[in-house]
């Protein structure tokens, strides 16, 4: 139980930072992405550019498993020291 709370608080500070770094690169997220289909509906398939799509389809799921993979490794880390 300590193991998956510890593995979502790295995976929780990962999404804030990731999101914190594509709102100044002008990037959409998933917030901005429901909010434009449920204003706009499948409109907004036509008004994402390809780095939206890499973004939210590639990278984002990527990165969060890559800090599901941190907070793993880091609680990995604390229990062999202790």
């Amino acid at each position: 139980m300590v193991k998956l709370f510890a593995i979502g608080w790295c995976i929780l500070v990962g999404a804030i930072l990731l999101n914190g770094i594509i709102a100044r690169a002008g990037i959409i997220g998933w917030y901005e992405f429901i909010t434009l289909l449920t204003q706009k509906g499948s409109a907004t398939f036509r008004l994402l550019r390809v780095v939206d799509y890499v973004w939210l389809f590639l990278a984002y799921p990527f990165l969060l498993g890559l800090s599901y993979k941190a907070g793993e490794l880091l609680y990995n880390a604390v229990i062999d020291f202790f």
